[in-house]
């Protein structure tokens, strides 16, 4: 890889950094009357860009799925690499092969969660699918999609549907991080597969699952080893996270013991997922040559959406801004 590639997209992603919401306005939005203002607050913004076929609040998921669109659009510019963009875009596709199965082995047709992020078209894979017969498709993708819909057939579990393509989401994602070699994109994909883990074994404690479904649902390629952490699944959360204190995820596990113990509730964890992998992030601002501010860029950007989603939400169902602030935490 030569740094020097990168030199005009970094310039590129300094500029588009500068264009963030800041927490200002974020603060605005909060307090804004109702929905209708803070959306309007909001427009007043880039997202004024990604406004194709929204009339109004109603649509703030389509503005939402418009503005990752443009973004993702962005980051393809300025990334010659795209294996670095697909380490976060390959979430949004194998989302669309979920939303692919579930429309095949049900009947419905639910084109519109289908999230346009990369150039893998997922009208184009869906008529493939469909038709048994795929031409330009990737080998992942298709197999991924094929077992899905086997184990659907076998078990008319729908539940099986997530567990074999997050697996093969996973799978390829580890693929690209150790192709491409770079320690910022393998820490990432190591602790996202970490905290993923760790968030599903929670939830299948508390559904009361034996670890023959641990195994089912835990994936491979993390820096915590699946045996070690079937080993500790009847463990409570405070006596998992202080068994893992030494791995690279384990101080974050540790910071939010008291708030899981507090709320019961499994955001703590994909909160402090967020916290763990921004910080990653953190030292990329130092670089002037190479693909990292771009990713800690693309990585923000999609901060920032998840936050205006949740915020918005919460002034359509009349939350307290009080209480919006405390969902939100250190935004």
């Amino acid at each position: 890889m030569d740094r020097l590639d990168y030199a005009q997209g970094v310039v590129m992603a300094r500029v588009y950094e500068k264009k963030l919401l800041d927490k200002g306005k974020f603060e605005k939005m909060i307090d804004a009357k109702d929905a209708d203002e803070a959306f309007k607050i909001l427009l007043d913004s880039e997202y004024a860009k990604s406004t194709d076929g929204v009339d109004s609040i109603k649509d703030y998921e389509l503005l939402l799925k418009n503005e990752t669109a443009r973004v993702f659009g962005l980051g393809s510019e300025m990334l010659h690499d795209k294996r670095i963009l697909e380490i976060l875009s390959l979430k949004y596709d194998y989302h669309n092969l979920k939303t692919m199965v579930k429309s095949k082995v049900s009947g419905k047709n639910l084109e519109e969660l289908f999230i346009y992020s990369s150039e893998n078209n997922p009208e184009k894979i869906r008529l493939q699918f469909e038709s048994g017969h795929f031409t330009d498709t990737k080998s992942e993708f298709i197999k991924a999609l094929r077992e899905a819909e086997e184990k659907y057939n076998e078990t008319s579990d729908p539940q099986i549907i997530d567990v074999v393509i997050d697996k093969a989401y996973f799978r390829h994602l580890k693929d690209i991080a150790d192709s491409l070699a770079i320690e910022l994109f393998s820490d990432y994909v190591s602790a996202s597969i970490d905290f993923f883990n760790i968030s599903s074994m929670l939830r299948a404690r508390r559904m009361g699952k034996n670890q023959n479904f641990m195994e089912r649902v835990l994936v491979e390629g993390g820096g915590i080893s699946v045996n070690k952490l079937i080993n500790l699944s009847r463990e409570e959360f405070d006596r998992l996270a202080t068994a893992l204190k030494s791995e690279k995820i384990g101080r974050a596990l540790l910071d939010s013991v008291e708030k899981y113990k507090e709320s019961g509730s499994f955001s703590v964890v994909d909160n402090e997922k967020d916290v763990y992998l921004r910080t990653l992030n953190s030292n990329s601002r130092f670089v002037s040559f190479g693909p990292e501010p771009i990713f800690a860029y693309l990585v923000a950007k999609e901060k920032e959406i998840s936050v205006v989603r949740l915020i918005l939400v919460g002034k359509l169902n009349n939350i307290p801004s009080t209480k919006l602030r405390e969902r939100l935490g250190d935004i």
